[in-house]
């Protein structure tokens, strides 16, 4: 399904100007979603089937997801998006650098940062992505005739960023819950807030203002077991155009 927000953000997006705004290095929020994601991966099972959803041109998170996937799908709703992508996992020489992020990640995960170290975390990030796919969360199929279920779905500022309104947030939110994430699976986000759009470049594209309760009540109507959330929030860089950042996870309720 096809919206204003997303044929804004297919018509203006630039992934090059977006990795170059946001991706100048690794800095505090990049930490905090990392230090979350390795957090709450220590306490999922090993060899997770994984999809991270609405990804964008960046692979900071697969950085931290490999270690525990055994296979991981990546989608986004741009092609450009997935080329980025596609570049790197082939080793493209014009591919932008991940190699600062991984470092960070390692550190993360309290692994001495060598250069083995990173090149073993690299590798491992192209055996485990398998799939590239064009996604919209907004369709009751998100990945169209590839729709299936995943121990753990991942999406990074991407949901509140297709969401016009709470109550489309909710929808998004069971959507995703309904097809995309198994039994038991778990869902983890993380999200801006305080601001209503981020800018790359000259261009601005819209954000929806969330509060830690609406994220909590997206979870539960979901129907995510409340008694497995977890969130944790920090404030923005001074650079940044928005306030603060939002991470969660829950684990959705059995069959």
């Amino acid at each position: 399904m096809e919206t204003a927000l997303s044929r804004t953000y297919a018509a203006e997006f630039d992934p090059q100007a977006y990795l170059q705004t946001y991706y100048t290095g690794p800095d505090a929020e990049d930490r905090f979603v990392t230090r979350f994601m390795v957090t709450a991966l220590q306490t999922m099972p090993a060899n997770l089937l994984t999809l991270e959803l609405g990804g964008g041109p960046t692979l900071f998170a697969v950085a931290t997801l490999a270690p525990s996937s055994r296979e991981i799908h990546f989608c986004d709703y741009l092609p450009a998006n997935l080329e980025a992508v596609r570049r790197w996992l082939a080793a493209e020489p014009d591919a932008f650098d991940w190699e600062p992020y991984i470092e960070m990640t390692l550190e993360e995960e309290l692994i001495p940062v060598t250069s083995a170290a990173v090149a073993h975390r690299a590798a491992d990030m192209r055996r485990k992505v398998t799939r590239l796919l064009r996604c919209n969360a907004l369709d009751t199929a998100p990945l169209g005739p590839h729709t299936q279920k995943y121990d753990l779905v991942v999406a990074q500022t991407s949901l509140d960023a297709m969401s016009a309104n709470i109550a489309e947030w909710k929808w998004v939110m069971g959507n995703v819950s309904r097809t995309l994430i198994a039994p038991e699976g778990r869902l983890l986000v993380s999200l801006v807030s305080g601001v209503e759009g981020y800018s790359v470049g000259d261009k601005n594209f819209p954000v929806l203002p969330l509060t830690v309760d609406d994220v909590y009540q997206g979870y539960v109507d979901a129907g995510f077991r409340a008694d497995t959330f977890q969130i944790e929030t920090m404030t923005a860089p001074d650079a940044r155009d928005y306030v603060g950042l939002i991470s969660a996870v829950a684990q959705k309720a059995a069959a």
